[in-house]
């Protein structure tokens, strides 16, 4: 493996020389300037530099209990809700089966507790530094997980009976029938973009649009109750519970069907090809490490595109497009999110009492 990426890495090599030097000879002519030459060289060292960054560990712990069983793994993104943990993690080994879990824990948050509830259910674990969340992911795909298929989730998820099987059989249909995939996801009840469909297939658009707004997927999310609004995540909540009785409602009326997702989607729960983002692309596009700082992002704030893919879910979603690729929602699969960082507090609150309610479904 490392002499394939050697060659790649020459042959880059040999054409950037090739470009730059076309670039001189067009200098000559006066059909380019040095300042274009100059921005050439910039870009060429920044391409790089992000390329090697975007796998850069400092140290890691790796507690390896693969089974090596199947063809897809779980990817389980710890470290930002351990109050969820008891449920997310149990929903997780009741509908995981056979197949690989590696919980990947930047920074290494509640550690123990993280590591023990891993060891627990028989998963492997993951633990770096500095605590990145994208480069931890990239490592692993490239360095850890064997599988072609590749189910990323968040750690406050809470999947049900259908989530996996569902998402898989579309994938593979999918596939057979030609469709270029990105990634595929669930409904999830709490996104920007499936929750419209969460309602669509409960009947409850009009009584969303009475109390909060009219749902609309062609809307940035800060301007979204469903995104900013606590209320709003908690009445879907509300509806949504027992998980698997809701779960079997889009079984049966969404059966076997599939949406395009038309915009950027919010990718708690995603299903993916390892060579997608390893073949395809150097990897997702990694951000510094998270550090403490108050969150910056309320409702209806104003937010400038990047001028390239910044974070792993930005990279899917340009990886997606670029790529021409399509980005997929199972209408049968379904899924709860708890919430968006503006709703966490609140929607915590009602987590924490009604933990048995989430779980009794099982």
């Amino acid at each position: 493996m490392v002499r394939v990426v050697r060659t790649a890495q020459v042959d880059d090599a040999a054409s950037n020389v090739k470009k730059l030097s076309m670039l001189l000879a067009a200098i000559a002519r006066g059909e380019a300037t040095f300042r274009d030459f100059r921005m050439a060289i910039v870009r060429r060292i920044y391409l790089r530099e992000q390329q090697n960054y975007n796998f850069y560990i400092k140290k890691y712990k790796f507690l390896d209990q693969r089974k090596r069983s199947g063809d897809v793994t779980v990817t389980l993104l710890a470290g930002a809700h351990d109050y969820a943990w008891r449920v997310v993690f149990r929903r997780l080994y009741e509908y995981s089966g056979d197949v690989d879990v590696i919980v990947i824990n930047p920074g290494g948050l509640k550690s123990e507790l993280c590591m023990k509830l891993s060891m627990d259910y028989g998963w492997s674990y993951f633990e770096s530094f500095p605590n990145n969340i994208t480069s931890a992911e990239n490592f692993v795909i490239r360095n850890i997980v064997e599988s072609d298929k590749i189910i990323k989730m968040d750690d406050d998820v809470l999947v049900t009976k259908n989530t996996f099987k569902n998402m898989l059989k579309a994938y593979n249909v999918l596939k057979e029938e030609g469709i270029e995939l990105g990634f595929v996801a669930p409904v999830l009840n709490v996104n920007n973009v499936s929750y419209y469909y969460f309602l669509k297939t409960l009947n409850l658009i009009e009584e969303y649009t009475k109390l909060f707004e009219k749902p609309h997927i062609y809307k940035h999310w800060s301007r979204q109750k469903i995104w900013y609004d606590a209320r709003a995540a908690i009445w879907i909540w509300e509806h949504s519970i027992p998980l698997n009785t809701v779960a079997e409602i889009f079984e049966k009326v969404n059966k076997d069907a599939w949406v395009p997702i038309p915009v950027r989607f919010s990718i708690s729960l995603i299903l993916f090809e390892k060579d997608f983002i390893l073949k395809n692309a150097y990897g997702l596009v990694s951000p510094p490490p998270r550090i403490s700082f108050e969150n910056l992002r309320t409702e209806g704030s104003y937010e400038r595109a990047y001028m390239i893919p910044y974070t792993d879910e930005a990279s899917f979603n340009y990886y997606s497009d670029v790529l021409k690729r399509a980005r997929v929602l199972v209408l049968d699969s379904f899924a709860g999110h708890l919430a968006y960082v503006p709703q966490k507090e609140l929607v915590k609150k009602w987590f924490l009492a009604n933990e048995k309610r989430l779980l009794e479904d099982l």
